[in-house]
């Protein structure tokens, strides 16, 4: 890497090369049967290099020397023809960086065959659990993951590490009604995925999916699940905490700094160094030192998070949030891992005290939310009938409305929080709404 870094040298003002070695293993299930199992493995090194103000930007899905050299003249070639860039600044330079964290290496050797035994098991559970339900879809991975990230300003960092997962999708048949598909998560840092547990959470939700409720036009309390504030959050939220858009004034955050925007419950941070983070890093993949960055402090909006380029143009720094996209070899600004704040009562406390609302457990449409604004339009499905304090049937129903004014109806937060891996990694509690307008189906 050095050598090649010298040599790029030679043809940039400034050069950055990147390499990302990966290995996947993976299993699906469908229909109670494994239906696929496979191993993936590869690198792609990526070269960004500046010359006069002009980005050259290469990808070689290789990290062997000759290749890389070869997608650096490529990126020379590139930079010559391309227009200058008016705003460019210069690539980050080198700073102080955590202790690396240490992997658990038995996922870097893993095999099919272990997410295969958790799958079966899983559906033996289910089975035994209850003979009306099957586990429809879903499946697991493994991944291991390394990076090396250097450039001309200093910056030399490589890290490791991996994690497992897995997705159960249940549905249950009983009579004439078949339940909606119910989703369970488990991630962890190593392979100690608890598959007993995913199946009693989905199953004791199918039971309640078997008692379908009809829902009308009303004003109830709403609990969000972790998934659902996932999605949810992730299609109408969290995109307007990136910096570039407060530059692009495609924010509704900008100029909200320090102002009320939730209710003060909400306490909401990126923090790829929490317990229950699935990242092993210590730099973006900018090579910028990581760092918790808080978002939202009991309901206060706190600041907006950065890349390097967007930060230098607008003076500010770095906060650690670049990220990139093997497809394209750019960098965009990503959040690493957010943690909604837990509370003190459990998800069970918090049920016992509604006479009528939901758990909305998924939502359907979320990814058409407009971060511009806020505004969403979602179904809640599957969502489950609250009466008396207890779950007494399953529903479906209609919820539009703006993301920040939902916010400031949230009441309560769960002490339970669950690790999300929705695109990155989400570690929420479930959220109560108070007096939320919904659309009977």
């Amino acid at each position: 890497m050095e050598n090649l870094l010298r040599y790029a040298e030679k043809l940039f003002d400034e050069v950055e090369i990147a390499v990302y070695r990966s290995r996947e293993v993976s299993a699906n299930v469908e229909l109670n049967e494994i239906s696929m199992t496979g191993v993936r493995s590869g690198a792609v090194t990526v070269i960004r290099g500046i010359k006069d103000k002009r980005l050259g930007l290469a990808i070689v899905d290789s990290d062997e020397e000759n290749r890389v050299k070869e997608a650096i003249e490529q990126a020379a070639k590139m930079a010559r023809l391309n227009s200058p860039d008016e705003k460019w600044v210069s690539l980050p330079k080198s700073g102080k960086y955590r202790e690396k964290p240490k992997p658990n290496y038995e996922l870097k050797e893993a095999s099919p065959d272990v997410l295969v035994e958790m799958l079966v098991r899983a559906i033996k559970l289910t089975r035994e659990m209850d003979k009306h339900a099957t586990v429809a879809g879903g499946g697991g991975e493994i991944s291991w993951n390394e990076s090396h990230i250097m450039n001309s300003h200093g910056i030399d960092v490589s890290q490791e590490g991996g994690l497992s997962y897995m997705l159960l999708e249940f549905v249950g048949r009983k009579g004439n009604v078949v339940t909606p598909g119910i989703t369970e998560f488990e991630a962890r840092k190593d392979l100690n995925l608890n598959v007993e547990e995913a199946v009693e959470r989905g199953l004791k939700k199918v039971s309640w999916a078997y008692n379908v409720k009809s829902s009308k036009n009303e004003e109830v309390p709403l609990i969000f699940s972790p998934e659902a504030i996932a999605f949810l959050f992730y299609g109408a939220l969290f995109p307007a905490f990136s910096g570039e858009r407060l530059v692009k004034e495609t924010t509704p955050l900008a100029g909200k700094v320090g102002e009320k925007i939730a209710s003060e419950v909400i306490t909401l941070y990126d923090d790829p160094f929490h317990e229950l983070s699935l990242l092993h890093a210590v730099s973006d993949d900018e090579g910028v030192p990581l760092r918790r960055n808080t978002i939202i402090e009991n309901g206060t909006f706190k600041g907006f998070v950065w890349d390097n380029y967007w930060a230098k143009v607008y003076g500010t720094e770095s906060t650690g949030n670049g990220q990139r996209d093997l497809r394209s070899g750019s960098i965009r600004i990503g959040l690493n891992t957010v943690v909604i704040e837990k509370g003190k009562r459990s998800l069970e406390d918090m049920i016992a005290e509604i006479e009528r609302g939901y758990l909305v457990d998924g939502v359907q449409g979320a990814h058409s939310s407009n971060p511009d604004n806020g505004n969403f339009a979602v179904t809640a499905n599957p969502a489950f009938l609250i009466e008396n304090g207890e779950v007494v049937g399953s529903s479906v129903f209609l919820i539009a409305g703006n993301v920040y004014e939902l916010l400031k109806q949230a009441s309560e937060v769960s002490r339970e929080q669950t690790v999300m891996p929705v695109m990155y990694t989400v570690v929420s509690p479930h959220i109560k709404f108070e007096n939320v307008k919904i659309a009977g189906k």
